[in-house]
């Protein structure tokens, strides 16, 4: 006899439904279905009709009943999240697989898993669920990358566009600009450059939080590549007033390291080191050998980091006193990234400072033979 269950929508057959898919299948299939850690539901060719539950969905939702089970899934919406997403249902038909991502349904908890459509050897379709508790790893990678993509879509954007406009007009394509209408567009500009910058930094710091972020790592050779920042920082430098110098540098040193990652790390430390500096002074960047390493080294003749800050200038959110008369803000995240970055690459970062003499900062990098 056949076990019913009314919800006054659709009427769930699970007995005989159950005795067909159970049947179709061999003992060792049956025992590995129930085997399984992960929930598993079996439906018709629709994801209206359950017709198999896994003892993990039935001891996990029904304490060991499959009524039980199918009554509490359906009462706390499982199958209406299922059913009422369009994309998914799609996708399962065209592609024949699709994963989800439930509203909170059990104890304030979501449901992660995936569709996949099969058939028996008797070409009969079924559309198997497999699902788990969302774990808070699961759950903070999901707002990561939707905080990204507001970050990007709402906010970067449309910054993008304005700081484009502001080109626009201050390169004179548009008419002459009155002194006072000048100085305004230089502020708005530089304050729209200074949020990308800031923006930038927020999706950087998103990103390396991915516990898989893998890089394509490329030998390179480090003196190309620093001549290339000295050249790319030089009008960031023009227009603080400070040099950017590279000095000698062995043109057999090479690492094998993902190349926009060490140049990001670098750019930020050029940066930071223009900042730092008083304007006519230099900034220099080289690099050495250093046993099993290989030492590059940013060096600023600035007013040196403030002993207060010297502790705790990796982590998130010091932000730097830069001692001068340089008015560039900032945010407190670069270093913090910089740091992350060096370390994924198995390298080291330190730094030495003195008071009115400046600041050499250097990434040690495992040496390429």
């Amino acid at each position: 006899m056949a076990n019913n269950l009314d919800y006054g929508v659709q009427v769930f057959s699970l007995a005989s439904g159950a005795a067909t898919f159970t049947q179709a299948r061999s003992e060792f299939q049956n025992v590995l279905w129930d085997g399984m850690s992960e929930n598993i539901l079996v439906f018709e060719i629709t994801l209206e009709k359950p017709i198999y539950l896994n003892f993990a969905v039935r001891d996990a939702f029904g304490n060991g009943s499959v009524t039980a089970a199918v009554s509490n899934l359906h009462q706390r919406g499982f199958f209406h999240n299922l059913l009422a997403d369009e994309t998914l249902l799609n996708a399962v038909q065209t592609v024949g697989r699709a994963e989800f991502r439930t509203h909170p349904v059990f104890d304030e908890k979501r449901l992660n898993g995936c569709v996949f459509a099969t058939s028996d050897k008797s070409g009969d379709p079924y559309l198997v669920v497999m699902f788990h508790v969302e774990t808070d790893q699961e759950r903070t990678e999901f707002l990561r990358r939707e905080v990204n993509s507001v970050i990007t879509h709402e906010l970067r954007t449309p910054l993008t566009s304005i700081k484009g406009a502001l080109d626009l007009l201050n390169s004179g394509l548009v008419g002459s600009l009155t002194e006072k209408a000048q100085t305004l567009l230089n502020i708005a500009g530089s304050n729209a450059d200074r949020m990308l910058d800031l923006i930038q930094e927020i999706l950087d710091l998103n990103e390396r939080a991915q516990v898989d972020d893998v890089r394509e790592h490329e030998v390179i050779k480090i003196a190309p590549l620093l001549e290339s920042l000295v050249v790319t920082h030089q009008g960031y430098g023009s227009y603080h007033g400070v040099d950017v110098q590279m000095r000698p540098t062995d043109a057999a040193l090479q690492v094998c390291v993902p190349p926009s990652q060490l140049t990001k790390i670098l750019s930020n430390l050029l940066s930071n080191s223009v900042k730092a500096s008083e304007r006519g002074n230099s900034v220099e960047i080289w690099a050495q050998a250093s046993g099993a390493s290989i030492a590059i080294f940013v060096c600023d003749h600035g007013a040196g980091i403030p002993v207060e800050l010297r502790d705790n200038l990796f982590e998130r959110f010091t932000k730097a006193s830069w001692g001068n008369d340089q008015t560039v803000a900032s945010s407190g995240l670069g270093l913090n990234i910089v740091r992350t970055l060096v370390e994924q690459l198995d390298g080291a970062i330190s730094f030495e400072t003195e008071d009115g003499k400046g600041t050499v900062f250097r990434v040690d990098m495992p040496v390429h033979d």
